[in-house]
This record gives C-alpha cells, sequence and structure tokens, in this order.
C-alpha cells in the first residue's frame, strides 16, 4: 500500500493561542507544523492525537463511514438505482475492485491512520515531553490503531499487520497478510496495555478513549475471534476469551444502564448519557457532513425534504414483538393485520416511523401523524394520497418504498438542510453497554451455559417491560438473535452478524418487503408483503469483502485476493 511521509499535520480542531507555545505560532500556520515541532510541543502532539480520532469516521455523512444496513434484511437504499454499490452487493455483483464503495474507503483511510499511530510511536521515543502526558497519548493511540485493525479485520479477514513507517525511498509494498487470529491477537494486546494507562470514562472527555473502551474493543473483538467465520473448529477457548471479557464490560459501574424506552431513544439522539462507552459527539461547528447535510437529511421523507436514503424493512419490523413476547407470526401473538403497529415491544416506536406515528414535522411546524397511504379509489390523485408516501404529492422520490423511514438518531425538531440552530447534532455510538450483556449472552449460548444466556437476555428486556425469555436449545438460539437485531438495529451491527455468523445466504438471500397500504374512507387495509426489491442474493464470497485490486497489484502477487473475487 502506498504510505507517505508526513511532511506536515491537519488538526482535529483549529489551535488557539492558549494551546500551545506563542512562538510557534507566530512562526508557522496552523497547518503547517513540522514533525520537530509537533512531537516536541506536548499541545501540538495533543492536537496530532486528536486528529487521528476522526478516523473512526461515522455515517451521517463526510468522514469514511457509511450506513450499511441497506446490504441487509433490516433495511433497503433507495437511491442509486442498479449502480448504487449496496444493491450490487446485494445483487452479488461486487468485482474485485469494489469493495472500497461498501465502506467509504476502508483500506487506505484505516492504513493511512495507522501510519500516523506508528509515526507518533516512532518519534515520540526519546521524546522531552512529560512522561506520563505521553503516557496517556501512547493508551489513544494503542487503542485507535487497534480500532483500525478490529474493522479491517471484520471486513476482510487478515490483513497485513505493520507497526512501523517507511522513509521516502524506503516504502516496500511487497506485503503479505496477516492471519485473522494474529491480527485479533493484536489488537487484545494492544487494548490491554490501552486499558492499563488510559483513565476512566468518568475522568475523560467524551468522544476520548478510555480504560472501559478499550475493554470493550477487545472483548467485541474475542466475540468476533469467536465467530464460525472466523471460528471454524468451534474451540471452546475462544468462547470462553470472549464470554470473560465481555462479561467484564456488561459489569461495568462507572457506566449507567439504560433505563426504560423514553431513555433508549434518547440515548440515540444525544439527551441521554446512558448506556455509552464511547461515542462522536457533534456541534454547530462541527457538525454532520460538515454542516451541510446529516442525519436527518439522510432519514426523514421528501415531505419533509428528506431524502429517505435508507429505510427499514418489513422483515425488520416483523422482528418486533408484540407486548406479550410472542412475534406477529405467531398466530397465539394477538396480532391484528387492521391494526399492526398496537401493542408491540416499545423499542419499535423509538426506532421506526410507520403510519400513523407522531412526529414534529419542522417544515410545517407542528406535531402530526405520518401518511403512507394510497387512496384506494383513487390511488393516482396526489391530493388524496398520503404526504409521506410514494404517491404523495412532496418529493414522492424521496419518500419510502416500504412505508417506513427511521426515527433512530434523528435529531427531531430539526430541518433538514441543516444550518445554524438546525445542525443536527445526535452523537455517532462506537461501543455502548448493552451489546455486551448480548456478547455474553452469546458466548454462553455457545458454552452451553443456558441460563446465565437468558439472565443476561432478560436484563435488557426487563427495562422495556418485555417478558423474560425461558427456551431453550435452538429456540433460545434465535430469541437471542432476535434480541440482538432489534436492540442493535441501524448500529452497524447486522451486516457484520450476519457474515461472521455465515448465515448470509439464508437472511440476507430474500426479497426486501415493505408495506403497501390503502385508505378506505376512514379505514386502512395492510399489505406486509410488498415486494421492493427481488434481486438480492448472497453467495459465500460476500462473508469478507474484495482487497483493493490496486493494493495487490502494489504488492507484486504478495497480497492474495479473497476467495471469490
Amino acid at each position: 500500500m502506498k504510505i507517505k511521509y508526513i511532511l506536515c499535520v491537519l488538526f482535529f480542531s483549529a489551535l488557539t493561542a492558549g494551546s500551545c507555545k506563542q512562538d510557534i505560532l507566530d512562526l508557522k500556520p496552523l497547518n503547517g507544523f513540522s514533525e520537530t515541532d509537533v512531537f516536541a510541543d506536548a499541545a501540538l502532539l495533543t492536537q496530532y492525537v486528536n486528529g487521528v480520532y476522526r478516523g473512526m469516521g461515522h455515517p451521517f455523512g463526510g468522514e469514511g463511514d457509511k450506513f450499511i444496513e441497506g446490504m441487509t434484511d433490516d433495511g433497503y437504499n433507495q437511491h442509486g438505482g442498479t449502480t448504487n454499490p449496496y444493491r450490487l452487493y446485494t445483487a452479488g455483483e461486487i468485482g474485485s475492485d469494489q469493495g472500497e464503495s461498501l465502506n467509504d474507503n476502508l483500506w487506505s483511510n484505516s492504513y493511512n491512520q495507522i501510519r500516523r499511530v506508528n509515526l507518533f510511536f516512532e518519534k515520540t521515543t526519546n521524546s522531552t515531553i512529560p512522561a506520563a502526558q505521553l503516557q496517556a497519548l501512547g493508551g489513544e493511540m494503542r487503542f485507535l490503531r487497534a480500532f483500525f485493525y478490529a474493522r479491517l479485520m471484520i471486513w476482510y479477514g487478515g490483513v497485513p499487520l505493520i507497526t512501523e513507517t517507511y522513509n521516502l525511498g524506503q516504502e516496500s509494498y511487497d506485503v503479505s497478510r496477516n492471519t485473522p487470529d494474529e491480527i485479533a491477537a493484536f489488537v487484545v494486546r494492544e487494548c490491554d496495555l490501552a486499558a492499563a494507562v488510559l483513565p476512566s470514562f468518568t475522568a475523560t472527555d467524551y468522544g476520548k478513549a478510555s480504560r472501559e473502551a478499550a475493554l470493550a474493543l477487545k472483548a467485541r473483538t474475542l466475540l468476533y475471534a469467536a465467530s464460525p467465520l472466523f471460528n471454524p473448529n468451534n474451540e471452546q477457548a475462544r468462547w470462553i476469551a470472549a464470554r470473560d471479557a465481555n462479561k467484564v464490560v456488561m459489569d461495568l459501574t462507572s457506566i449507567n444502564n439504560i433505563t426504560n424506552a423514553d431513555d433508549y431513544g434518547n440515548v440515540f439522539n444525544g439527551k441521554s448519557r446512558n448506556d455509552v462507552i464511547l461515542s462522536r459527539s457533534f456541534t454547530q461547528n462541527n457538525a454532520h457532513g460538515g454542516g451541510e447535510w446529516g442525519i436527518n437529511m439522510w432519514f426523514y421523507p421528501g415531505s419533509m425534504n428528506g431524502w429517505g436514503t435508507l429505510v427499514p424493512t418489513q422483515d425488520l419490523v416483523n422482528a418486533y414483538e408484540m407486548t406479550n413476547g410472542k412475534l406477529p407470526s405467531d398466530p397465539t401473538s394477538g396480532f391484528n393485520i387492521s391494526n399492526p403497529y398496537t401493542n408491540r415491544d416499545p423499542r419499535f416506536a423509538k426506532t421506526i416511523l410507520y403510519q400513523g406515528a407522531t412526529i414534529f414535522d419542522p417544515e410545517q411546524k407542528l406535531n402530526r401523524e405520518l401518511q403512507y397511504f394510497y387512496d384506494k379509489n383513487d390511488p393516482t390523485n396526489t391530493a388524496k394520497n398520503g404526504i409521506d408516501g410514494k404517491g404523495g404529492p412532496n418529493q414522492p422520490w424521496n419518500n419510502s418504498p416500504t412505508a417506513y423511514n427511521f426515527r433512530k438518531f434523528l435529531d427531531e425538531g430539526k430541518r433538514a438542510q441543516q444550518k445554524g440552530a438546525d445542525e443536527n447534532l445526535s452523537p455517532w455510538i462506537y461501543f455502548r453497554k448493552s451489546e455486551f450483556y448480548l456478547n455474553y449472552a452469546e458466548a454462553q449460548i455457545a458454552l452451553n451455559n443456558e441460563g446465565e444466556a437468558r439472565s443476561a437476555l432478560n436484563t435488557i428486556r426487563s427495562r422495556y417491560g418485555m417478558p423474560a425469555i425461558t427456551e431453550g436449545g435452538a429456540a433460545l438460539v434465535q430469541r437471542y438473535r432476535n434480541e440482538r437485531r432489534v436492540e442493535l438495529v441501524i448500529e452497524q451491527h447486522r451486516f457484520h452478524d450476519m457474515r461472521r455468523w455465515k448465515l448470509g445466504a439464508a437472511v440476507f438471500a430474500k426479497p426486501a418487503l415493505g408495506a403497501l397500504i390503502l385508505k378506505n374512507g376512514n379505514t386502512f387495509e395492510y399489505n406486509l408483503t410488498n415486494v421492493v426489491d427481488n434481486t438480492r442474493k448472497f453467495v459465500e464470497k460476500m462473508n469478507l469483502v474484495p482487497i483493493p485490486f490496486s493494493e495487490i497489484q502494489r504488492s507484486h502477487g504478495k497480497l492474495v485476493q479473497n476467495p471469490g473475487y
């Protein structure tokens, strides 16, 4: 891979006169400090470290990440037609040089940040910066490097493990891949070293790596390493390591738990800090998409000047249980097709916008019900159709083809076109505590400790007033997977979960469905099997994405492409 020697540094935020030596500010522009300046000055070095955090990315626009649920059974990306990379993926048509279109150039972006971390350790070996400060910064950098490698492993499997830099004229592109086991082991070691020196969450600024964040990254990585994709022989020692690491995070007392469904919703719009271990925060000066677009733009329907880019599927809606703990597909659940959205798991209304759901419309400046229906007797008359549906009068091309929109993460009340007071400020969450109850339950199921697994799952369910899970065996596995799905929806887990479980062919190769809703007078008729996309399929190679072909060329064949590409 092409690695450039750093001659100047771009910073996470603008430096101020009080944040570093005045003589440096007098002599150099803020984006043009030399390496000598940066690695010899504590304030400048702190800004250098802060800049690496941007490499973690977020899917709200403009920083190297995207919502990937459109490649799953949870979501559908409605724009871009057949050239949309997510639609290419779901059709099984991603080629050997198209993988980076799925993850916003993850390979090159990650290795660029890894090089910055490696440079940090090389250039601070004999630093005069106070040891305690340097140690704390080193802990952050170890965490960040581990984060980048863990993410590379999840997408590509084994990748080159590089912990040093090359000078100009000394670069070598002839690097081979380390195994997924070696990458996972490296991540765990880095996390252990980072956790030993990082401050606790309670003593850390929001958005900064903490001891708890390092423990969380370690625990998640061990769960992945124990999963079928990376553990084909089902080695129990791996599940034991995953169990123990995830229990540590699950039992953290420095992170408050979610208390109820309202709190669950508020975690994702930034009104609650409960459950959050590490997140990316935003301000009016540092908004989603650089102040041009953000989560409201991605998720609002066209009727509210949004693009409705990623929309929920009916399959996801069907995964939300009735309040009695039974799925709508269970004939004893009490599900009523004439009133399909009542008596559902309280997380449903906090995650999905549906026919009849109430939201504050910032364009009309009032609370109103969502309207996705067609008039049964005059369906081509836009004046009679619901304003949020495909037949509506206002930007129907941006209205949802499934008759649902996502509510989770919305910064409600603010406009889609964000400026000033309408800047989207919902946080992006990298790790939250509830995930580790689920991870722990998964490991315990794999170790045949079903009672412990049920206890962890029921702790989460009890927050929302949902009945306890009592099943065992294969039924418990299904309950676990469904619980994980609804708790963590659109948090970038479903795509990775199905691949690491090697269930893509069984789960993703199904048509994307939505609701077709007809209004007949004062009543509504619901067809919940309306086909939106019938081209979805899954082949085994899709468990990993292709390494960029240009990188294979640069390595003179040392890098071996993932199978099938």
